[in-house]
């Protein structure tokens, strides 16, 4: 079942910024149009058929998200107009697509087994291998950051908090990079996009800005949708034949 707009942290970030502030006022506000949220998913990541999906995107978490963001910055004008802006905005959901499906499938496929008790969750070894899978990612988003965010040294857009939730989730699973400064325009935009001077300083203020993960979490969590996914791809095969 797809994410209410609500339950996202992206999405309450997004209208804290907007000064939909509350609760209630958020939940009033994903009410409605932001329920269609997936009407807004791009092209580029729709499914083939109705039997296919994008097979590392294990809980269709990365995909959702992307879909909620161009929700949420439709109704809110945080979609830049410039058709090359657009582009690159495209390019960076693009790189933080890969980047997420990579972390999740690596956390909860390759260094865990949720249906084998025997093969446990090692950390140090996860973080080792995702390591070079974020050195490849770092080196495809830095040019797509103007300086400090997508667009320059100006209102940031959509993209830009996607960008944000997902860096933030990265440096909770691997913070190396991170604190050694290795990539320092990544951390330019982290730092600028934090301290930045519109109403957004209300959501870090806040302790919903302070609990747990935007997109996914650093640690295996996909046993509680094993017998569903299991599931699912039983009725897919069954229907395949």
């Amino acid at each position: 079942m797809p994410m209410k707009p609500i339950e996202s942290k992206v999405c309450r970030m997004m209208l804290t910024s907007r000064m939909v502030l509350g609760k209630d006022h958020q939940s009033k506000a994903c009410e409605g149009e932001l329920e269609k949220y997936m009407d807004h998913c791009p092209e580029w990541l729709h499914a083939r058929d109705d039997t296919t999906n994008n097979w590392m995107d294990l809980d269709s978490k990365a995909t959702e998200t992307i879909a909620l963001v161009r929700a949420v910055g439709v109704k809110y004008f945080l979609i830049p107009d410039d058709p090359m802006m657009v582009k690159r905005s495209e390019e960076v959901e693009k790189v933080v697509f890969s980047i997420m499906n990579t972390m999740v499938y690596l956390i909860n496929k390759i260094c865990f087994a949720p249906n084998n008790p025997e093969k446990q969750f090692d950390p140090v070894y996860a973080k080792s291998r995702f390591a070079k899978k974020f050195v490849n990612f770092a080196k495809k988003l830095e040019p797509l950051l103007e300086g400090p965010f997508i667009m320059g040294d100006t209102l940031p857009i959509h993209a830009d908090y996607l960008l944000y939730a997902c860096l933030y989730d990265l440096k909770n699973f691997l913070p190396e990079p991170f604190e050694a400064n290795e990539y320092p325009k990544i951390n330019d935009f982290m730092d600028k996009f934090y301290n930045y001077r519109s109403p957004i300083r209300r959501w870090f203020a806040s302790e919903d800005s302070k609990e747990g993960e935007y997109i996914r979490p650093p640690v295996p969590h996909i046993m509680a949708m094993l017998d569903e996914i299991q599931a699912a791809n039983t009725n897919i095969q069954a229907a395949n034949h």
